[in-house]
């Protein structure tokens, strides 16, 4: 069997102040960065983060912040650079959870735009998408008794 992805699906709600609310945020963001404005920084990255959380479907976003707790437990808790060398077990803990909850994020978002690329040049431009070539599974024989 032959099969062609056309589309990319990851998309859990497509409402469209879903992408307003990453905009908004990401603009926020950029203003308290450049004029020194932490609160507003931080503000803005929630916003933005928030919106990619709603944008992609609950089980990426749980795949991916599982691969960054992991991630995090193994740069911050069990072989820890020279910076985090110094912090208590503690702190180490919560740099671990700090670091899978960006990671989560930032993957979702990457995901995200990937799909929508993939799905730019496969549908609207017809460049053709990823091809699937798959064979049907045998019958397994039943073992005698």
């Amino acid at each position: 069997m032959s099969y062609q992805l056309r589309r990319i699906d990851p998309f859990w709600l497509t409402h469209p102040m879903v992408p307003t609310a990453v905009a908004i945020g990401g603009i926020l963001g950029l203003i308290g960065f450049a004029t020194g404005k932490p609160a507003l920084a931080i503000v803005g990255g929630v916003v933005a983060g928030i919106g990619v959380l709603l944008g992609v479907k609950a089980a990426i976003s749980a795949l991916l912040g599982t691969l960054g707790l992991f991630g995090g437990l193994v740069t911050f808790v069990f072989v820890p650079n020279v910076n985090a060398a110094s912090m208590g077990f503690g702190m180490r803990l919560v740099s671990a959870v700090l670091f899978a909850a960006f990671y989560m994020v930032l993957m979702d978002a990457l995901v995200l735009v990937v799909s929508v690329l993939y799905n730019f040049f496969a549908g609207a431009v017809g460049l053709g998408g990823i091809r699937l070539e798959l064979d049907t599974a045998a019958e397994e024989e039943e073992p005698a008794a």
